[in-house]
């Protein structure tokens, strides 16, 4: 057991997370008042989202642990994406979730991890959820965008990694 002043800062990765929730915010704006996710604002946030394992990286640029991070973040990538690809198919009549959803899924794995993506769209699941159900909709299906409860759920992964 250690005590005393964590030597290592993590505001870096703070600052890098807050901005990724608000790329996401700003997805989520849209998709609340269009229905989608443009294609070509996640091909701008991509690239973003690659330079994850690089910041958690830093300082010690270590080649192995570079790797590792890179490993990391790519199965959050598979488990965002393949996760709401499966809640996709299994839903009737394409309804559910949507392509752009599952890209900024996958996207957002980048920057997450697997634990805490799953995190994340366990969140935004739930949120969505508890929404629908206050919603109480007897005939049709009530149509919600769920890109405002990914962004929800990345901001309350964010905010709890602050110790």
């Amino acid at each position: 057991m250690t005590t005393g002043i964590p030597t290592v800062n993590r505001s870096p990765l703070f600052l890098y997370e807050l901005l990724a929730s608000a790329c996401i915010a700003g997805f989520a704006a849209y998709d609340l008042k269009k229905r989608r996710v443009p294609d070509r604002a996640l091909l701008l946030f991509l690239p973003f989202a690659l330079m994850a394992p690089l910041i958690r990286t830093r300082p010690s640029w270590s080649g192995s642990l570079l790797l590792y991070r890179s490993l990391c973040s790519l199965a959050g990538a598979a488990a965002g994406f393949l996760i709401l690809l499966a809640a996709a198919m299994g839903s009737k009549e394409g309804a559910g979730i949507g392509g752009g959803d599952i890209k900024l899924a996958g996207i957002m794995g980048f920057i997450y991890g697997p634990s805490r993506m799953l995190a994340v769209l366990l969140i935004a699941s739930g949120l969505a959820a508890c929404i629908s159900l206050a919603a109480g909709r007897k005939k049709g299906m009530l149509s919600l965008p769920f890109v405002p409860f990914l962004m929800a759920g990345s901001l309350a992964v964010t905010l709890t990694a602050i110790q």
